[in-house]
């Protein structure tokens, strides 16, 4: 069965400037097409149910965002392309919020909406034909600034490693990045912005060899140097990256920060498990309670992100029942507090399981590594076995 694409413009000379642009799409698809704004749009939704959606409309308002975000809640397995020539960071982030998937310029450049379309429908081929993932994507997201988010996204990459798993670690915090702070002191000669600006010359090959190797099984690239030269990581080069990072080892981690944008939103698409950190203090709680909105707006479901409680001690004034009914979701782990070991492990750049192993932190990021890649049980030799 072919996948169904319903292409829509305010007119037909926007329709054809989209067709040109999706040669490729109109051989091994089916096509429909219509000519109209937000309420031809809803209408053609609903009647088709189509597989992706590329419309352009260039005067969507409030109610038309509203409109938008009914058309597609009611079609769920309905991805949708934006053209707009609102380009604006809040504008691109209201529109995610109303499912859709990628927002482009409009007048298009060239090959854009391609390579755009192209992704997409290879993903939604993909789920369509229930294609087996190879690694699995991990993504650290802080509710609120010191959190310990890079802590325990640094240290549960170097856990999961030291069982033989072969891990990726990924800094997305393209603004002020540090994650290689905490497992090393070697500096790499390269970071994502030299891989974000030739992102056609990357291949799973060339990306590990651009990584900075901590130990023989954990790799590990860094953020830009720079807040401004987080510019050139586009959310193209992102998706590329980590797709590419999930072909070559068992586990990508992704240390994220706290500011949600284009390029990051595309790496959260990817993620099989968001790990949301947070404190048990009332900013924190605030904060999170507002994260968790915005990601359930943005489409991830509740069963894709976990809520972790960081520094967590026993007869604290706020409890984990009432941080759980204040955010309206479960706590899914706690991290015990020992400050003077986990201070001690980020001083001097050395993982918490090689400095204390013996600390109860460390032991909770072994038994969270046990959940997510559980060891073959050692059968014990006995006397007459020997």
């Amino acid at each position: 069965m072919s996948l169904k694409i319903l292409l829509l413009a305010p007119s037909r000379e926007g329709l054809e400037a989209i067709s040109r642009e999706l040669p490729q799409a109109r051989e091994s698809a089916d096509v429909s097409t219509a000519v109209g704004g937000v309420a031809e749009l809803l209408l053609e939704v609903g009647a088709l149910r189509p597989d992706l959606v590329v419309a352009e409309l260039p005067h969507l308002d409030d109610a038309g965002l509203v409109t938008l975000e009914s058309t597609l809640s009611a079609s769920p397995s309905t991805w949708m392309i934006l053209l707009s020539p609102v380009q604006a960071p809040e504008f691109q982030l209201r529109a995610m919020r109303t499912g859709v998937r990628e927002v482009l310029r409009s007048p298009l450049e060239d090959g854009e909406l391609r390579a755009a379309s192209d992704r997409l429908l290879g993903r939604i081929a993909a789920l369509r034909g229930g294609a087996a993932r190879v690694g699995k994507v991990l993504a650290f997201l802080p509710a609120k600034g010191g959190s310990g988010s890079t802590f325990l996204a640094t240290n549960l990459a170097y856990a999961l490693a030291v069982r033989g798993q072969r891990v990726a670690l990924l800094d997305l915090n393209l603004q002020f990045g540090d994650a290689s702070l905490f497992l090393t002191e070697t500096r790499s000669t390269r970071t994502i912005v030299e891989l974000a600006r030739d992102v056609s010359r990357i291949d799973g090959a060339f990306l590990e060899s651009s990584m900075l190797q901590v130990s023989p099984t954990l790799w590990m690239l860094p953020a830009p140097d720079t807040p401004e030269a987080s510019i050139d990581v586009n959310p193209d080069a992102v998706e590329r990256i980590v797709s590419l990072a999930r072909t070559r080892f068992d586990f990508v981690v992704m240390d994220m920060g706290r500011v949600l944008e284009a390029a990051t939103l595309r790496a959260l698409d990817q993620a099989d498990t968001i790990y949301i950190t947070l404190q048990l203090t009332l900013p924190f709680i605030h904060d999170t309670k507002r994260l968790i909105s915005l990601l359930r707006s943005l489409g991830y479901s509740q069963d894709k992100t976990q809520v972790i409680v960081n520094r967590f001690e026993k007869g604290g004034e706020i409890t984990i029942a009432d941080a759980g009914r204040s955010i309206g979701a479960r706590i899914d782990l706690q991290i015990p507090n020992s400050f003077a070991a986990v201070a001690y492990s980020i001083n001097h750049g050395i993982p918490l399981l090689k400095s204390a192993a013996r600390d109860p932190v460390a032991k909770a990021l072994v038994a969270m590594a046990d959940g997510l890649a559980p060891q073959p049980a050692v059968r014990k030799r006995g006397w007459f076995g020997w």
